[in-house]
């Protein structure tokens, strides 16, 4: 009689271990993980991108050692392609790094309520950085 009780204890522990990793499991497939690690990528490239653009265009052009605001404003000023180009940047730098930080957060294993709360301080200090960013760039193109 003892070894009955023992298998079934047995068994119904292996059935809660077994319910818990479906549920761990069924938690962890979410496609939200996925979007923000590949626009994390996204963006990493789009950055590198801007540093090399940013690099040769400032350094390595006719005329980069005189760098004044009215050099960099007319410059803003002669395309569409560095305005479309500095107000993609901005949110982009802005994303990257609080996306980095997100992630980050995520590896102490928060609870959900902790989660929520930092995300939505995350999006307005994101959302703020970003008008901010705009803010600063708009009128250099109509200077």
């Amino acid at each position: 009689m003892n070894l009955m009780i023992l298998y079934h204890i047995f068994i119904d522990i292996q059935e809660k271990i077994h319910k818990l990793k479906v549920q761990d499991m069924q938690e962890k497939r979410t496609t939200r993980g996925v979007y923000g690690w590949l626009l994390q990528r996204i963006t990493g490239l789009f950055l590198a991108f801007f540093l090399i653009v940013h690099i040769n265009v400032m350094h390595f052009s006719q005329g980069s050692l005189e760098i004044d605001f009215a050099t960099v404003t007319q410059r803003l000023q002669s395309s569409s392609f560095w305005g479309i180009f500095y107000l993609l940047f901005v949110p982009a730098v802005v994303f990257h790094g609080l996306n980095g930080i997100w992630g980050i957060y995520l590896d102490y294993q928060p609870g959900p309520r902790a989660k929520k709360s930092v995300l939505a301080i995350l999006w307005l200090i994101g959302i703020g950085l970003t008008l901010y960013g705009a803010w600063g760039l708009v009128p250099l193109f109509y200077a």
